[in-house]
């Protein structure tokens, strides 16, 4: 269900660090917002539930795009972002993807014929198709939802594009599809840089550097030729895999970067977590502690599933409060930092006059509530040390940075539903995070279910 809500009241200082003033007139007309803060009536906004990473088999994820996209539409969210490994969903012809590479003998029967075609695998395994999952689309959709095309011995599959998923599943005011793919790669020591572009149908190469730093800053700027002057966001995808690859010095040196993800962020499984490593909530308070302490637009964090196989529940998601559902709107309020990440928990209002942030939880079960208000002051401790990790059985050779405890400090805790928290002198930045209380509650990023609003200064 969409639920309604007043849009907040925001200053025009609060607005311009939210969006960060490079970002917005990068990337986006201001004027109607900026309309809205002089006094002009405002919509009223309402929340939406959406995923802006996702993968289906046109990269590496297990189901059809159809299957995928249908399991999305039916567990209640308003849109999603298909975005698979270097490839956008085209109606170009090809045999080749993310990890896999195969060409038919004969290209006679693809004469006139569109899309991406994969084949069908015996066995199952990385990036393959198999038969159970073209089973699994006939089931639900009908023998017309897949095209065959059988070469030798080798039967291809043809992937629905994203314009004919857009037609099948999209619906105005109800659910809506945003173009857009992740590009993927790693440094020359195996180090990854993961990077989603959203609202963008066009993919540029991979960029490979030495330094994950670099990568991100020449991946930018390239997105900016590419795609300048179009609507579109770029996010960091999940710092902490594969093994912490990305750092909080990172994101420092590169105030441009304005999202990333919260909860996608698992170590790889082949690794074991470094019991003194970071966790994200953590390199989130230290770019932020940086960043509003030197007055540059904060990091917003997203909550995303990158979701590849289907079983189970998604990991997490983000609720955005946008004036409409339309991709116009929806990136305008991510920008404004107007939405907030979640794995299970929501808000039912978030409001931010300047000063105090005011948070109301919506409940939809009984149980023990609590909010924590969390922030860094302004004397914090901006030292860092280095973990030296040697290559091991469980674990790639790595330096890690940890910092003080006196950065990400609750600054107040509610338990309840409701809770106001009002910026003192000493603060540099509140953010409000939610969660049920239970025995076995995780601390940081892990924490389930929960849900977080975005900092503001």
């Amino acid at each position: 269900m969409v639920k309604t809500t007043p849009r907040r009241t925001l200053s025009r200082r609060t607005f311009l660090q939210a969006c960060g003033v490079v970002a917005a007139s990068a990337l986006v007309d201001t004027s109607p917002a900026l309309a809205a803060l002089d006094g002009a009536a405002a919509p009223v906004k309402q929340w939406f539930k959406g995923n802006l990473h996702m993968h289906n088999q046109w990269s590496d994820g297990t189901p059809l795009p159809d299957w995928a996209i249908d399991w999305y539409k039916t567990h209640g969210y308003h849109f999603v972002c298909p975005s698979d490994h270097n490839i956008f969903q085209s109606e170009e012809l090809r045999f080749d993807g993310f990890g896999f590479k195969n060409p038919p003998a004969d290209l006679a029967p693809f004469q006139g014929e569109t899309s991406l075609w994969k084949v069908i695998s015996p066995e199952a395994g990385w990036p393959k198709l198999t038969q159970r999952q073209v089973n699994e689309t006939v089931e639900k959709f009908g023998a017309d939802a897949v095209r065959t095309i059988t070469v030798g011995e080798q039967t291809y599959v043809r992937m629905t594009t994203f314009g004919e998923l857009e037609q099948r599943f999209a619906e105005p005011g109800k659910f809506l599809m945003i173009p857009g793919y992740e590009q993927t790669g790693g440094c020359t020591d195996g180090r990854q840089v993961h990077m989603n572009f959203i609202n963008v149908r066009e993919v540029f190469p991979y960029i490979s550097g030495e330094q994950p730093r670099d990568i991100l800053e020449k991946t930018w700027a390239k997105s900016q030729e590419c795609y300048g002057g179009q609507d579109y966001l770029c996010t960091a995808n999940h710092p902490l895999w594969r093994y912490y690859d990305n750092t909080a010095a990172d994101f420092i040196a590169l105030p441009q970067i304005r999202l990333f993800e919260l909860n996608n962020n698992g170590i790889d499984g082949a690794y074991d977590a470094h019991p003194e490593g970071w966790k994200p909530e953590k390199l989130w308070d230290v770019v932020n502690a940086y960043r509003a302490a030197h007055g540059q637009p904060l990091l917003l964090g997203m909550g995303s599933d990158d979701r590849h196989g289907y079983e189970g529940d998604a990991s997490a998601w983000s609720v955005v409060r946008a004036a409409s559902l339309s991709v116009k709107d929806l990136l305008e309020a991510i920008r404004a930092g107007d939405f907030y990440a979640s794995n299970g928990l929501d808000f039912q209002d978030i409001q931010f006059d300047g000063r105090c942030l005011t948070v109301k939880m919506d409940v939809r079960e009984e149980g023990q509530y609590r909010i924590e208000f969390i922030g860094t002051k302004k004397d914090y401790d901006p030292t860092s040390r280095v973990i030296e990790v040697e290559k091991g059985p469980r674990c790639p050779a790595r330096k890690i940075d940890i910092y003080s405890d006196s950065i990400g400090v609750v600054l107040d805790t509610v338990e309840g539903t409701e809770g106001a928290y009002t910026l003192k002198p000493d603060d540099l930045y509140v953010r409000a995070k939610i969660v049920k209380v239970t025995e076995n509650l995780k601390p940081d990023w892990q924490s389930r279910p929960a849900a977080w609003t975005q900092p503001y200064c």
